[in-house]
């Protein structure tokens, strides 16, 4: 475990300790222990919140813990764990259990996954730590009646006032006061002599999005583009995660990044000290509080563009987590009319004013020239040949999405690779799919190492798993995937795609399905070479013009490019 995210972890902790504090937390412990009086609960999650909790307050004086459970003992089980007996996840559905309380942050995507796999046992009732008393709920009505009446000092809009009270949180509603004095202070401003600065932070580089919005702000004299502000602590599920290879990765394409969390002292830099007045966010799904657009909003405008083509489910997509951070967003920018209505119930931000439709920015790629780079890591030099992409998902794990097929097919793609000479590959995994591998104990570091060079060493393949993949998509005949980002993303080249299908994976949207249907999708792996050889040395891709009339109907990509559309749309905000 790295230096860094040992010392995150400690301030997570750390938080935690403060937050049962400042919310009278024992009087949520005494609530619950008195509605579940005599009842055996067992708590699930154990977590850094569970930690805190357990280390704060002898649970067992509120309740009668029968035992915990957590997803992470699915292959690893010890006896007990802060002295609690410690069940495995799918087991305790068979015990004699009446309550199941969630100990996480994000008790709406347990209960799903629960549900979805059945892992209650019969009768039994659901309920979280994190539900709020009356008297919070009544607080909270308090602070956004005071925040309403700061909002109409600041706007004089009557009808914004109204919208407002009825959809918005204490914190949202301040958060629009805040964008709105930040934006009066960017007009205001003296142009010539200040210009906007503005910052991206990244967790992933093979998630980077915004290069086609970095190039044209980059070039504009209105702005100042600070250096890429690299934080591994972004999803805290990334142990092993140093910042070498995202600051090396921008090396590589001229753009100078930065270490967010320094290892010589193993604390974050708080993104006010770069005093930047535009911060666009990599992706939703977790951010320290101090830098939540919330918090960020006082000095600058906040805007993401999801870093995948967003084709799963409601359910799936959405957490309380994304809901937060989406909901004191400045401003969000949406693939498509269709991803408009998928985001406003996905992260219930509906009549929020936050949402606009410019298109997806990684579409640019596609009309920038190819990179003589990726011509050659195909190794086809001297008699190219049929080009094809795998690209296997992270998600071997069963925590809800489980897209992956990873484990049952890693094995066959290396031999089909092997025994194909006439196919260029490029295995392309998930960037957290070598993690799950470890964390998952399917592979270890080694094991894992090995399979990689085995797949660098064919004499007909390569391994790509940085950012700037389009060019692997530009100049690729066919992808085989289970993911799903990738799949709207590929799907606008035009070309076959062919889906590895599972009976547990997520859901898809209305959208995803559309794109599903023009897919092909082999239902056992024997017959993968009969298909490909069809689709590529017989050239019968029978469901293409059936693509190209989606890509008509359903993609959104305007004349003058994406991220020329988002940029015009930030520099008419502010009146430049």
């Amino acid at each position: 475990m790295t230096q860094n995210f040992k010392k995150f972890q400690n301030k997570e902790y750390d938080d935690y300790i403060k937050f049962f504090k400042k919310c009278a937390f024992e009087k949520r412990l005494k609530n619950l222990s008195h509605k579940y009086k005599g009842k055996k609960v067992l708590l699930y999650g154990n977590g850094i919140f569970f930690d805190a909790l357990a280390d704060s307050y002898d649970l067992n004086s509120y309740f009668n813990v029968v035992g915990v459970s957590d997803i992470r003992y699915l292959n690893n089980k010890p006896d007990t764990y802060k002295n609690f007996k410690v069940f495995a996840p799918y087991n305790f559905k068979h015990e004699d259990i009446d309550i199941v309380i969630c100990s996480t942050v994000d008790p709406a995507s347990i209960y799903f996954s629960m549900i979805k796999h059945e892992m209650l046992p019969k009768n039994c009732i659901f309920d979280s730590f994190l539900d709020r008393t009356k008297k919070e709920a009544l607080n909270d009505m308090k602070n956004k009646f005071k925040a309403l009446c700061r909002y109409a000092k600041t706007a004089f809009n009557v009808f914004s006032i109204i919208k407002y009270a009825l959809v918005l949180d204490s914190d949202e509603i301040n958060s629009k006061i805040n964008y709105l004095n930040v934006i009066k202070k960017l007009k205001s401003r003296d142009k010539k002599t200040n210009p906007i600065r503005v910052l991206f932070i990244v967790e992933e580089n093979a998630k980077w999005g915004y290069q086609s919005i970095y190039d044209i702000l980059k070039n504009d004299d209105n702005f100042e583009i600070l250096p890429i502000l690299c934080y591994p602590i972004i999803t805290k599920n990334r142990e092993d995660y140093t910042q070498d290879e995202n600051i090396e990765f921008f090396k590589s394409i001229g753009i100078e990044a930065i270490d967010g969390c320094p290892e010589k002292n193993g604390k974050y830099t708080p993104i006010d000290t770069f005093k930047p007045d535009i911060v666009f966010y990599q992706q939703p799904w977790y951010v320290l509080d101090d830098w939540h657009p919330k918090n960020v909003s006082k000095y600058a405008l906040t805007c993401i563009v999801s870093y995948g083509y967003s084709s799963i489910d409601v359910k799936s997509w959405g957490s309380i987590a994304v809901q937060k951070l989406s909901g004191n967003l400045w401003k969000m920018f949406c693939e498509s009319p269709y991803h408009k209505i998928f985001y406003e119930k996905a992260a219930k931000i509906k009549h929020k004013d936050i949402l606009k439709i410019t298109g997806y920015p990684k579409m640019d790629y596609y009309k920038e020239p190819i990179n003589p780079f990726f011509e050659q890591l195909w190794k086809d030099s001297e008699s190219k040949r049929p080009r094809i992409i795998w690209a296997p998902h992270h998600s071997i794990d069963q925590r809800g999405l489980e897209m992956s097929n990873f484990m049952e097919h890693y094995k066959f793609f290396l031999d089909f690779a092997k025994n194909n000479k006439q196919y260029s590959f490029i295995f392309k995994p998930h960037p957290m799919l070598e993690f799950k591998c470890i964390s998952e104990g399917f592979m270890t570091k080694d094991e894992y190492d090995s399979y990689i060079y085995e797949w660098e060493n064919l004499e007909n393949a390569s391994v790509w798993n940085k950012g700037n993949y389009f060019d692997i998509f530009k100049t690729s005949d066919v992808l085989i995937t289970d993911c799903s980002s990738f799949l709207g993303e590929y799907y606008f080249s035009q070309k076959p795609i062919v889906f590895l299908d599972k009976n547990s994976r997520c859901g898809f949207n209305e959208f995803g399905l559309k794109m599903k249907e023009t897919f092909y999708s082999p239902k056992k792996l024997d017959e993968i070479p009969e298909l490909i050889y069809d689709l590529l040395i017989n050239k019968n891709d029978y469901k293409k013009e059936q693509r190209i009339k989606l890509i008509k109907q359903e993609y959104f990509y305007p004349t003058q490019g994406v991220g020329k559309m988002i940029c015009e749309f930030i520099k008419k905000e502010l009146n430049i």
